[in-house]
Order: structure tokens, then C-alpha cells, then sequence
């Protein structure tokens, strides 16, 4: 029996778990369940009654909900992501995840308030989550020099399932610009096998 993954091939939380399992070689182990939050089937109801995706059913039939606590399970199956470093490292390794999250979330806000009717639209509160996008790129450059090249941890996944959607919904956002550090870093990561196999449909990476 194989894990099964509710997500979506447009989320860009769906998108870091489906990067890991890429990067842990864990592909054949896992079965992908396509997922429209807003019209959940009563099979993934059972298995996740908050119906956020993503969520993994693990072969022994529990439900783990979120990006976060999904890669961490599948990091206890094989190894292929770097370990986040000790000491003051860790934490600055823990604060770039975290900012990538927060870019991630706010962006998917301004998605969903785009797609109410043009009269239920609040400008002011979709330019303070664009604000807080761009406070977060900011934050994100300031720390890029401490993004790893090489071998992936969680946070490189994080900032890249990141800027990879902003790249896929704000192109209009244009994030490079004043952000030589990140868009440098980010032009290599970006072409991972892992990132070019799990690009949204559509999307130009």
C-alpha cells in the first residue's frame, strides 16, 4: 500500500512536499491525489477533516496535515536533505523558512481575495499583504548568502517553492529587481531536477 498525498498541482505548499519527495527519491512510495480545496471529496474529509491541503495518509492510514509536518515524516524515511545547521546557524536557517512561509502565505491572500467579486474586493488589505510580500523578499536578500547551493534542507525548499510561485501568480511583482543576491541564487536552485518536475502547469521555469 502506498502513501497517498492530497494536494494540488497549483499550491505552493503541495509543491514543497512534492520537491522533497523528489529530492528523497521517495516518488514510487507515494500516490498523488489531486485535491480542489473548495470542493473537497468526502474521501479526503475522512482522512483531513480541516481540508487543507496538503495532507499525507501514511500507509498505516494516519492523516498528516501541512507542508512542514508531511517533510519531516518523509525525512524519517530516506535520507537526500541536508540537515539545518547547529547553533546560531539553525536559527538563522529557521528564520529564512520562515519568512519564505510568510512571502507564501500573503501572496496565496492576495490570490484569493483577486477572485471575489470586484465589489467584496478590500484594496488596502490586499496592498498590506503585497507590502508584507515585499518586506519579506527583502528580509529574504539580506540573508540569501546563507542559502545552500548544493544539497537542499528544508529552507531551500521553502524559499524556492516560494519565489517559484511568485514567479507563477505576480509576475507583475517583478521580485529580481533590487534583489541581485536572491535572484542569483534563486536562478540556480531553480533548475533542479527537483523544481523542474514539480513546476505548475503553465508556469515558465
Amino acid at each position: 500500500m502506498k502513501m497517498k498525498l492530497y494536494g494540488s498541482k497549483t499550491s505552493p505548499f503541495s509543491r514543497k512536499v512534492l520537491v522533497a519527495i523528489e529530492e528523497l527519491a521517495l516518488g514510487s512510495l507515494v500516490e498523488r491525489v489531486g485535491v480542489d480545496p473548495f470542493n473537497p471529496p468526502e474521501e479526503f474529509l475522512a482522512a483531513n477533516p480541516l481540508a487543507q491541503i496538503p495532507a499525507l495518509v501514511t500507509e498505516k492510514g494516519e492523516c498528516l496535515p501541512g507542508s512542514d509536518l508531511i517533510i519531516e515524516y518523509l525525512m524519517g524515511r530516506s535520507r537526500g536533505l541536508a540537515s539545518l545547521p547547529r547553533g546560531s546557524q539553525r536559527w538563522a536557517a529557521l528564520r529564512r523558512a520562515t519568512l519564505a512561509d510568510g512571502v507564501t502565505e500573503a501572496a496565496v491572500a492576495m490570490l484569493l481575495e483577486s477572485r471575489r467579486p470586484p465589489e467584496r474586493q478590500h484594496q488596502p488589505w490586499t496592498e498590506r499583504k503585497r507590502a508584507a510580500v515585499l518586506r519579506g523578499l527583502d528580509g529574504l536578500e539580506r540573508d540569501a548568502a546563507g542559502l545552500l547551493s548544493e544539497q537542499p534542507s528544508t529552507t531551500e525548499i521553502s524559499v524556492g517553492c516560494a519565489l517559484g510561485y511568485l514567479d507563477f501568480r505576480f509576475p507583475e511583482l517583478q521580485w529580481r529587481e533590487g534583489r541581485p543576491a536572491l535572484a542569483a541564487w534563486y536562478a540556480g536552485f531553480s533548475q533542479r531536477p527537483s523544481m523542474q518536475r514539480t513546476a505548475p502547469p503553465g508556469s515558465t521555469i
